[in-house]
């Protein structure tokens, strides 16, 4: 029998074993001994039939009497005896066997058990490490959005160092939920755009010293003495406009060395080149060169005082459609790596674009730009639709137009109106080793002599 078969209830002969053993002990040496009897003893009612049955073991004696009764009688009282003995012998095997099963089986159980036991704990350690382990993360999330709006609070503190340690802490918050490894990559951009929101409307509130153009501060250089009729405290009106120069760039800062990063990195996981940038409607008084932008939306925003984007590079298309420059502003060497939008858009002063170059398309559509505009050296793809119309200023004449051929390599001549001194390129003629493009053209000519400026110009 199986050792999970074992049935749970003793069998009969385990259940009266000693007192089997006790009939057969007295059974078989009743028989032994009245074994010459049997023959006398046939007569007697109930047992009578019974021995006289066994008297049939008894062999009659042979003739020649090798063989006697008496011989006979005492090996059938001895074979009595063997049989006995066997019965009993197996029936202690059997009760031996039994006992030997019920104990491996009482073993198997216990072994299932404590098997059982220790899967149950292991579960129940790894349900409370996993509940400890949500526990935990629950809580840290709570600190996070606990320390969240803590530092927004601080971006409304008077004092410039709280403001700048509140944008410090949101920038570190989004590092943090960008690296959870808990979250989904889903989950981590969109608690990492809800802390860059943030920034980007600090970016879009107004200050209202920066319009006042009687106390810029240029690059941080103070003017001496204030201007005639100047209300207020002219010294500390210029320091709290330099605080937040420098509060506001830092959060371009930090959001730039970020976005490097992840391009230095060629980290699959690009987060911060991913987010998108709303600084539409701001009022933008301070420079923003050197630094790298990602969907950067500058649309309808004013640009006051010294807002170079000088050898800055926007890695997603950008947008400044329907800005407002009230002063000069220099995008030289800049870099849009999608291009860029500049419809609708008013340069009141001088705009240098020397040097600026743009693997996308450029639109100019209906952008008032003044005469002395710089456009030297820049370049422009030449399989892009790009769009220079210009509006005409009144009382100043228009931006000159000129025409550049490019070569490719089929030898086939692309020709195209760009502003004077821009020129054409090939995007697949990069060279990685010199770092440059190899089929460039001339600088864009003037298209006659006469240096007579249009009003509009066809999409080139």
């Amino acid at each position: 029998m199986a050792n999970n078969e074992t049935p749970l209830e003793e069998p009969p002969y385990i259940r009266h074993f000693s007192l089997i053993l006790i009939f057969l002990g007295c059974l078989g040496g009743f028989l032994a001994l009245t074994v010459p009897l049997w023959k006398s003893l046939s007569n007697i009612p109930v047992v009578g039939p019974v021995l006289g049955f066994l008297s049939l073991l008894i062999p009659a004696s042979d003739a020649d009497n090798k063989y006697p009764e008496s011989k006979a009688i005492a090996d059938l009282r001895l074979h009595i005896l063997y049989i006995t003995g066997g019965i009993i012998a197996i029936l202690t095997l059997l009760q031996t066997s039994w006992k030997n099963q019920v104990d491996r089986r009482k073993v198997e159980a216990d072994i299932q058990k404590n098997e059982q036991d220790a899967k149950n704990e292991a579960a129940k350690r790894e349900q409370d490490a996993i509940k400890s382990e949500r526990d935990h993360t629950r809580q840290v999330h709570a600190e996070r959005h606990s320390r969240y709006t803590t530092a927004v609070e601080q971006l409304a503190n008077e004092k410039a160092a709280v403001r700048l340690g509140g944008v410090y802490t949101l920038v570190g918050l989004v590092d943090e939920w960008i690296a959870d490894e808990t979250l989904t990559p889903e989950k981590q951009q969109k608690e990492g755009q809800a802390i860059v929101n943030s920034l980007c409307s600090y970016i879009r509130s107004p200050f209202s010293l920066a319009i006042d153009g009687n106390i810029m501060a240029y690059d941080g250089i103070n003017y001496e003495m204030p201007p005639e009729n100047y209300e207020g405290d002219y010294r500390g009106d210029q320091a709290r406009l330099i605080d937040e120069q420098d509060t506001r760039i830092s959060i371009f800062k930090e959001i730039s060395s970020r976005i490097d990063d992840e391009i230095l990195n060629k980290n699959n996981q690009k987060h911060w080149n991913n987010f998108s940038y709303n600084f539409s409607r701001s009022v933008i008084f301070y420079p923003l060169r050197n630094l790298s932008f990602s969907e950067a939306d500058f649309s309808f925003t004013i640009f006051i005082g010294d807002t170079s984007f000088e050898s800055s590079q926007f890695l997603r298309r950008a947008s400044f459609a329907g800005g407002y420059f009230k002063d000069g502003i220099t995008f030289k060497n800049a870099y849009f790596k999608e291009g860029v939008d500049f419809s609708y858009t008013n340069f009141e002063t001088s705009a240098n674009f020397n040097g600026l170059q743009s693997t996308g398309s450029a639109i100019f559509q209906l952008s008032k730009i003044p005469y002395d505009t710089d456009f030297s050296d820049s370049y422009f793809p030449y399989n892009c639709e790009h769009i220079w119309n210009f509006i005409q200023r009144k009382d100043k004449p228009g931006v000159k137009y000129g025409s550049a051929d490019l070569i490719l390599p089929n030898n086939e001549v692309i020709t195209k109106d760009l502003p004077v001194g821009a020129r054409l390129f090939d995007p697949d003629s990069w060279d990685e080793e010199n770092k440059k493009y190899t089929r460039v053209s001339g600088s864009a000519k003037p298209l006659d002599k006469s240096n007579d400026s249009k009003e509009e110009k066809p999409a080139g």
